[in-house]
């Protein structure tokens, strides 16, 4: 696998609540305005599949390929001629939340664009964390 795109942010919300928002898939159109859907075949679930679709991409297929250690989950999405996994982890550290998706590409490069990747991380990592720091501690 390679690394294609990378996106941190620190935030003041405490990990546990990004971690919580991750794993509600259907609601990442909520907060992330690159996607159009995420429908989980079952519960939320280290194996769980499902189905979702990028704004103006196709329906692919998904499997929750991580969940742990600590506030960290991934998925892998099955593409023409590749898969993609996600991983998204939250650190809590002393001066805030350190935030990360990465975005991990095994099989063809042409398959995704490391650049609109990057792009889309950055959008939906910046409006989850600011949802997250204007709704107060639960």
């Amino acid at each position: 696998m390679i690394e294609i795109a990378r996106v941190t942010r620190t935030s003041t919300a405490p990990g546990s609540r990004f971690f919580e928002r991750w794993c509600d898939l259907p609601s990442h159109p909520e907060w992330a305005p690159s996607m159009e859907y995420f429908v989980l075949d079952g519960p939320f679930a280290l194996g769980a599949t499902g189905r979702s679709r990028a704004v103006g991409g196709a329906e692919t297929r998904f499997t929750v390929t991580r969940v742990g250690p600590g506030w960290s989950y991934a998925d892998t999405t099955d593409l023409d001629g590749a898969s993609l996994t996600v991983l998204h982890e939250a650190v809590d550290g002393e001066h805030g939340t350190t935030v990360t998706l990465t975005g991990l590409l095994d099989g063809d490069p042409a398959a995704v664009p490391g650049e609109a990747l990057r792009v889309a991380f950055e959008r939906d990592l910046e409006s989850l964390t600011a949802l997250l720091e204007s709704v107060s501690p639960a």
